[in-house]
């Protein structure tokens, strides 16, 4: 047993502890005491502030906001996306990752793009809402309006007033109806409407090939905010489109293939990879023109941002909402003026910085055009690139090595394809840059080329 003299000391070291802590907390009470009002109320709103912030970062990391039908915003179809991936989502199948799973962050991530994981597949997705909240909400108000209901109307029950949507019920969805609502619908036909219909993943019952009138909706209320849905599903990865993976939507969310990192990553990577990338875009630019045969997609806009690169060295075009879609065979059933002759693009300095002239009447009346081949030198690969805002200047393929500017000839032909300076210039000058970046990919330094060692 302790004797009387430790226990008295233990107590009485106790006793002043106490004592301390005593004098401590009332000194506290009475210096908050004569802080001023002003500063008082500073106080308790960080207390609160500190306290909401910290509730939602747990709440963020515990709670799966993608099972909750409000966050997805469902009660909004058919004025939404689609349906076709949300039981997955409501099961926790797909889970976001990073940052994206801060919601209180959301107001900072205006493009609405989310990284995520599909459990069920094992695989790495993107998920977004393709417009910024605003944008959603003046949707939303054009429905509204158009139905002649007040703004804040239940948008899903009133989507079947509007002017559009009744003039679709009474005759079916016609190119009349998605006439310029976007890029892609720029020049709309019954043919391509068909073919959103063949692929199109979101059908009250997929197992029909009968569309709905409410499907009907949903794709025209898609193509009021964003085409992108569409674009994927009608041209989809599977058939050889250079295009992420379209693995559904569920409200006003779509899920797809995280297919890398974006294209300006790779600004400053050693020639040799850079010009494999560079092949790539043009094989690109190649088959958005020719590989749909009866369809030629044309890019409107083209940045670094637009492309990005998986671990494989892979370049995918991940932002389709400005592509215009022509219909090939419609053009030769009407043979417009011209329309068989080459459509070629205009060179436009724009300042120095990047941009691209068009005209979607011309490219909507011709069957040929060297339009993307112009949109990839003149925005990414030549010297007239200029990332401005990314201080990336000279495009992708700046200092240019003196063997691939001499003996093959590629600074000379960039800027052929940029500004022609002879008929079909764009075309000839198209094929031998390929031609080039094909063997200089495979050069990785000066010695390949001292030793002849081109593969």
């Amino acid at each position: 047993m302790l004797s009387a003299e430790i226990r008295n000391r233990r107590a009485g070291t106790t006793k002043a502890s106490m004592t301390r802590v005593h004098s401590i907390v009332s000194d506290a009470t009475y210096r908050l005491k004569r802080l001023p009002v002003r500063a008082k109320c500073f106080l308790i709103f960080a207390a609160i502030l500190s306290f909401y912030l910290y509730g939602s970062i747990f709440l963020s990391l515990t709670k799966n906001h993608l099972t909750e039908e409000s966050y997805l915003q469902t009660d909004k179809c058919p004025a939404c996306f689609g349906h076709s991936i949300c039981t997955d989502l409501k099961d926790g199948l797909v889970k976001m990752k990073g940052w994206s799973r801060l919601k209180f962050l959301d107001f900072v991530n205006l493009k609405n793009v989310h990284l995520g994981h599909h459990e069920g597949l094992d695989k790495p997705v993107i998920l977004k809402k393709l417009a910024h909240n605003a944008e959603w909400q003046n949707i939303d108000n054009k429905i509204c309006t158009d139905a002649n209901r007040p703004l804040g109307c239940d948008v899903a029950r009133v989507l079947d007033k509007m002017k559009t949507t009744n003039s679709i019920q009474r005759e079916g969805l016609q190119p009349k109806h998605l006439k310029d609502l976007n890029y892609m619908f720029s020049c709309p036909t019954f043919n391509l409407i068909d073919r959103i219909y063949r692929f199109y993943k979101e059908k009250v019952y997929p197992e029909r090939r009968d569309v709905m009138f409410r499907d009907k909706l949903q794709i025209y209320a898609t193509a009021m905010v964003n085409p992108e849905p569409l674009i994927l599903q009608t041209f989809p990865k599977n058939e050889g489109w250079p295009f992420p993976e379209y693995f559904g939507a569920c409200g006003r969310f779509i899920v797809v293939s995280n297919e890398g990192e974006p294209l300006n990553n790779f600004y400053n990577s050693p020639w040799h990879k850079r010009a494999d990338l560079a092949y790539q875009i043009m094989k690109i630019a190649e088959r958005l023109t020719n590989h749909g045969k009866p369809y030629g997609l044309y890019w409107t806009d083209l940045s670094y941002e637009n492309l990005v690169v998986d671990d494989a060295g892979r370049v995918t075009v991940v932002d389709v909402e400005n592509v215009v879609v022509v219909d090939r065979t419609a053009i030769r059933k009407v043979k417009p003026k011209g329309y068989n002759t080459l459509l070629e693009s205009n060179f436009d300095d724009c300042g120095g910085k990047n941009c691209l002239v068009f005209s979607t009447e011309d490219l909507c009346t011709h069957i040929e055009s060297d339009h993307n081949y112009f949109a990839a030198c003149r925005n990414l690969l030549s010297k007239y690139a200029n990332e401005g805002d990314l201080g990336m200047p000279d495009g992708l393929l700046h200092d240019m090595p003196n063997y691939a500017r001499d003996d093959h000839d590629l600074e000379h032909q960039l800027n052929e394809c940029v500004h022609p300076t002879s008929a079909e210039g764009r075309i000839k000058a198209k094929q031998k840059i390929m031609e080039a970046l094909d063997v200089l990919r495979n050069i990785k330094d000066s010695k390949d080329v001292a030793e002849g060692e081109r593969i």
